[in-house]
C-alpha cells in the first residue's frame, strides 16, 4: 500500500510538473510581430485578456470573418489584446500585407513562419479563436465568429467572471512521425494536403492545379525509381484517416501515406507550401521544389541518387 501511495503521489507530481511546463511554454512563446516587435502572453498577464486568431487568406471563411475581426477589435481593443496570426502555409508576407491592407486590420499581426505558434497553441483548422483572461486562463476555443465568442469578449472586457476552459488541451501530444530508412536509403519526402487540389480551387487556383499535377508526377515517379525510399506526408489540418483513404483512392498513389498528427514534422522540414518535395541523401536535404511536373532539374537529382 505505502508503494502503491508513492507511486500515486509521483504520478500527480508529474503530471503536476507537465502541466506547469506547458503553461510555461503557451506564456513565454515569442510572438513576432510584423513591425519587428516581440510580445509573449506573459506580457499581458495581470493586465489585460489576450485574444489570438489564426487564419489564412486562402481560408474562405476567415476572410469572411475579417470585417468582424476588426468591428471587435474597434470595439474592446482598448480592454483586450487583439494578436492577428497567419498560419504561414501557403502565404508570403506580402500575402499577409494585402489582406491587411484589404480589411483595414490595425490589430497587431504576425507570419506563424516556423510554425512554434500552431504547435504550442494546438492548432487544429482555419479560422482558429483563442481567448485568455486577463490571469491567461483560457475561456474560449473555437472556429466560429459567433454569439459565444462575442460574449467572452464581452465578459472579459470587463472582468467578469467566464468559466474556464481546461488548459490540458495544450498538453495534449501527438507522437512524432516515425519514418524508416531516411539514414540508410536515398529517401524523396512529398508534403502535401488532402484539400489542396479542391479547397484552393477558388481561392488559389493555380496552386490548387499544382497539387493535383504534382500528385500525379509523384505517383509516376514512385513507380519509375523504386530504389528511392519515397514517403507521403499530409498536413493533419482538416484531416482524418478516412480523408486520407478518400485521397488515396481519388489520386490512387501507390503509398497509403502518413498523416502528421504532431505537425512534428513539417515543422522539422520548414515546410511552407502545399505540396513540397524533399529530396535527402544520407538523412541530410539535397534538394526541394514545390513544383514537381516537367521540372527537369528534379529528375536529374533523383538519377543521380
Amino acid at each position: 500500500m505505502k508503494n502503491l501511495k508513492v507511486c500515486v503521489i509521483a504520478v500527480i507530481l508529474s503530471s503536476l510538473a507537465s502541466f506547469t511546463d506547458a503553461s510555461t511554454d503557451i506564456l513565454n512563446v515569442p510572438i513576432h510581430i510584423t513591425s519587428g516587435e516581440r510580445i509573449t502572453l506573459s506580457d499581458y498577464k495581470g493586465k489585460k485578456p489576450v485574444y489570438l486568431k489564426f487564419w489564412a487568406s486562402w481560408c474562405g471563411p476567415c476572410m469572411k470573418e475579417m470585417p468582424h475581426f476588426q468591428g471587435a477589435h474597434e470595439k474592446f481593443g482598448s480592454s483586450i489584446e487583439f494578436i492577428s496570426i497567419n498560419l504561414g502555409i501557403n502565404d508570403s508576407p506580402d500575402d499577409v500585407k494585402s489582406v491587411v491592407e484589404a480589411f483595414g486590420l490595425t490589430m497587431p499581426t504576425t507570419l506563424d513562419d516556423d510554425g512554434k505558434l500552431a504547435q504550442t497553441f494546438k492548432f487544429i483548422g482555419t479560422p482558429y479563436h483563442l481567448i485568455f483572461d486577463k490571469n491567461m486562463n483560457l475561456v474560449h476555443r473555437g472556429h466560429k465568429a459567433n454569439e459565444s465568442l462575442d460574449n467572452k469578449l464581452a465578459l472579459v472586457s470587463t472582468d467578469k467572471d467566464v468559466g474556464h476552459l481546461s488548459n490540458a488541451v495544450f498538453l495534449k501530444n501527438e507522437p512524432e512521425l516515425v519514418i524508416a530508412g531516411v539514414e540508410d536509403r536515398p529517401t524523396a519526402l512529398f508534403f502535401t494536403a488532402t484539400w489542396c487540389d479542391w479547397y484552393l480551387k477558388d481561392t488559389k487556383p493555380a496552386m490548387a492545379i499544382n497539387c493535383s499535377n504534382s500528385q500525379r508526377e509523384f505517383n509516376k515517379m514512385v513507380n519509375k525509381y523504386p530504389r528511392i525510399n519515397w514517403v507521403l506526408i499530409v498536413s493533419s489540418l482538416w484531416t482524418g484517416e478516412s480523408d486520407l483513404e478518400d485521397y488515396h483512392n481519388k489520386f490512387r498513389t501507390p503509398l497509403q501515406g502518413l498523416i502528421d498528427k504532431s505537425n512534428k514534422t513539417f515543422a522539422k522540414y520548414s515546410i511552407k507550401d502545399f505540396p513540397t518535395l524533399i529530396l535527402l541523401k544520407n538523412g541530410a536535404e539535397i534538394y526541394r521544389t514545390s513544383e514537381l511536373p516537367d521540372n527537369t532539374l528534379l529528375i536529374k537529382r533523383i538519377e543521380d541518387l
